[in-house]
């Protein structure tokens, strides 16, 4: 009987750290989402420049060892 009691209540214990992580999570606002794209497109951004004026270094190399 003391196993059953044990385990129901192991059972109740991770039954309330789901409900506790399910009431902490909250959606993310349109705002917070917003600026996290917005973060995500700059940076993609800047690494598209950075990546376009290596090649065109490296085409400007080519053409002066010709």
């Amino acid at each position: 009987m003391k196993a059953n009691n044990s385990s129901r209540g192991e059972v109740a214990v991770e039954m309330k750290r789901i409900f506790v992580k399910e009431v902490l999570f909250q959606q993310p606002t349109a705002e917070e989402v917003s600026r996290l794209v917005f973060g995500k497109l700059r940076d993609l951004r800047v690494h598209a420049q950075e990546a376009r004026n290596q090649f065109a270094h490296l085409l400007n190399r080519g053409s002066c060892l010709e």
